[in-house]
Formats: C-alpha cells, sequence, structure tokens
C-alpha cells in the first residue's frame, strides 16, 4: 500500500458520487483569454515591453507557449481593443485582478 494510502481511506470511507455535472470543456477559456490579454496589455502598454518581451512574460505566467499565446491574443483581439479604449491603468487593472502583480 502507498504511503498515506491508508490514512486518506480512512479519513474519506464514503464513496465519492460520480453522479456530479461533468466539466464542459472550454468553460473557463474566456476567462483566461480576458486575463491573458490584460497582463499583455499590462506588459506591453503599461510597462513598454517589446511585443516579444510581453510574450515571454506571459509564458512564463500562464505556462503556454509564445506561439499559443500569440494565436489566443490574434482570435480574442476584441479584448485588446477593448483594453485600449479603456485604457485602464495599473489601479484599475489591480481591482479587476488582485492576485496578480500589477506594479
Amino acid at each position: 500500500m502507498a504511503l498515506g494510502a491508508q490514512l486518506v481511506n480512512e479519513i474519506f470511507k464514503e464513496e465519492v458520487n460520480k453522479t456530479a455535472a461533468k466539466h464542459v470543456k472550454g468553460v473557463f477559456t474566456d476567462n483566461r483569454n480576458y486575463k491573458i490579454a490584460c497582463r499583455f496589455y499590462f506588459h506591453f502598454s503599461i510597462k513598454g515591453l517589446r511585443y516579444e518581451r510581453a510574450l515571454t512574460q506571459l509564458h512564463n505566467e500562464f505556462d503556454l507557449s509564445e506561439l499559443r499565446i500569440a494565436q489566443l491574443l490574434m482570435c480574442d483581439r476584441d479584448y485588446l481593443k477593448q483594453l485600449n479604449d479603456e485604457k485602464p491603468d495599473a489601479k484599475a487593472l489591480q481591482k479587476r485582478f488582485p492576485y496578480f502583480n500589477w506594479f
């Protein structure tokens, strides 16, 4: 028996209910893509990083390839247009997503 398995089995004696609603693929992607767009806007427009450097930062933050991030930004360019029109500062972005470092 694996280390700790006996303890876990003792704590969770009840059988897990598997009839719960299953996860719908892609249900969180719009929210994630909006966060990526906000972070790109921050790195590119507020911090003044070059495009390639901003993609590298996003790669480190979201664990996605730079190519995939660029594809997502192109597909969801409405987010970037909205951000460019609103021109939020770091404080406004901090209010939307307080768990990111905006400074």
